[in-house]
């Protein structure tokens, strides 16, 4: 195992990579840094559209199949290309705001233009990775690989997030004797990160390639095309889909209102942030470690199952929370409960994603199927938010428990409780050597 994990280490460090610009975009430097420069929350809000490449990644995946440049290798060549632009794109953002510029109307929508460029290239080097991923590992190192891909994601998360608003706190450089403006440390936060991109750069041109390389498809027309009539062709296929959706159900509709609860009961914007990057950090990282190394020893069905009732569980912890009105002690372990299960279950899914795609089309099928999956979370919100404004959060958060049943059902058809391998028909058969 200690040989397989060596082998599996290039690869699950590729993520920081993809963590990074998450972390960035999402709830993290980039957001922080536009509320310190006064920018409304309207503003804001309508910058968070910015994100939108990551959930229509697959509409341009064909073109990663089909097209790549002839060096390091088809996959990692559009890695690489990402990760320049990545590296190029957080060049001009610090550049823009050098000496803590104010932002004007005008300045600010090209900020906007960057962190979608950011975006863009991101999710580009997601389909990428993710195609890589499913070219280059056995299939006994899909659960171990998964646990470790996710941790990696996280510290590039967190680094971008956590660490780089840290870091750009004036009073942690007052304290280290240089006392500067609000603002003045955010360029050269900006270009730590592009610098951070570097040794990634150079993990993509040493990592190891595939050890049986798919073959391109032959015209861009048959990589649009046929990875999709390829999947759904499969018996089974439409009732996989629907599973992608509806089995963090019932986790996204709770988590979705988590954050307005605790604003609701008077709990500090930075005590909610320490104790999302402390506590909700150590406990995914506990739940990816033990899913990653029970998928194999359990196998993927049973996997599936086990976390798939504890995430259905885990929204009681914050129907508990709403219970005691808020209560710390109730708060802290809805964090860790919750954090636990997602963790427990992310490998398990990761798994899945894997096994579900053939390697000739596996930029295209991952990306459609990752896209799925973010449909889940993406549809919870409205719904969560009328059920919580027109009852209560408690009931919110305990229907969310029942809210997880369809997704296993679902789980029913694909992995018969108690079968240990997902043997559904829409799993690829062996493609050949």
């Amino acid at each position: 195992m200690s040989g397989d994990r060596r082998r599996i280490l290039p690869l699950a460090l590729l993520q920081i990579s993809s963590g990074m610009p998450y972390g960035f975009l999402i709830t993290g430097a980039f957001v922080t840094y536009l509320r310190t420069s006064d920018v409304s929350l309207t503003d804001i809000g309508i910058l968070s559209l910015v994100s939108l490449p990551w959930n229509v990644k697959f509409l341009w995946a064909p073109l990663v199949d089909r097209f790549a440049f002839g060096w390091p290798d088809r996959r990692r060549s559009w890695v690489l290309m990402s990760q320049v632009m990545l590296s190029l794109s957080f060049i001009a953002i610090a550049a823009l705001v050098w000496n803590g510029l104010v932002l004007d109307t005008r300045t600010l929508w090209m900020l906007g233009g960057v962190a979608f460029f950011i975006a863009l290239a991101a999710a580009t080097q997601d389909i990428a990775v993710d195609a890589f991923a499913v070219e280059y590992l056995r299939p006994e190192e899909q659960g171990p690989a998964s646990g470790m891909r996710t941790v990696f994601w996280r510290v590039g998360f967190l680094l971008c997030s956590g660490v780089a608003i840290a870091a750009a706190d004036p009073a942690l450089w007052a304290k280290a004797g240089h006392p500067i403006g609000k603002n003045d440390a955010w360029p050269w936060v900006f270009a730590a990160i592009a610098v951070l991109f570097l040794p990634l750069v150079v993990l993509t041109i040493f990592c190891p390639p595939a050890e049986k390389p798919a073959v391109a498809p032959r015209s861009l027309m048959s990589a649009v095309v046929e990875p999709l009539t390829s999947y759904f062709s499969r018996p089974g296929a439409i009732v996989v889909a629907l599973f992608l959706i509806f089995y963090k159900f019932g986790d996204n509709l709770s988590s979705s209102m988590w954050i307005p609860f605790m604003v609701d009961k008077g709990i500090t914007r930075v005590e909610i942030g320490l104790l999302n990057k402390t506590l909700g950090t150590v406990s995914v990282l506990a739940g990816v470690a033990i899913g990653g190394a029970a998928v194999p020893k359990i196998g993927l069905g049973r996997a599936l199952w086990i976390f798939g009732v504890v995430q259905g569980l885990s929204s009681a912890f914050y129907g508990v929370a709403a219970l005691a009105d808020g209560a710390r002690w109730a708060v802290y372990l809805a964090i860790a409960g919750e954090n636990l299960a997602i963790g427990l279950g992310t490998p398990a899914m990761l798994t899945l994603c894997l096994r579900l795609c053939e390697k000739k089309y596996g930029a295209t099928q991952y990306a459609l199927l990752s896209s799925l999956f973010a449909l889940g979370r993406w549809a919870t919100g409205p719904p969560a938010g009328y059920i919580a404004e027109k009852t209560s959060y408690t009931f919110l958060f305990f229907f969310a428990v029942l809210a997880a049943v369809p997704g296993l059902v679902l789980l029913q058809r694909i992995a018969p409780l108690g079968q240990r391998e997902v043997a559904t028909a829409a799993i690829p058969a062996s493609e050949p050597s």
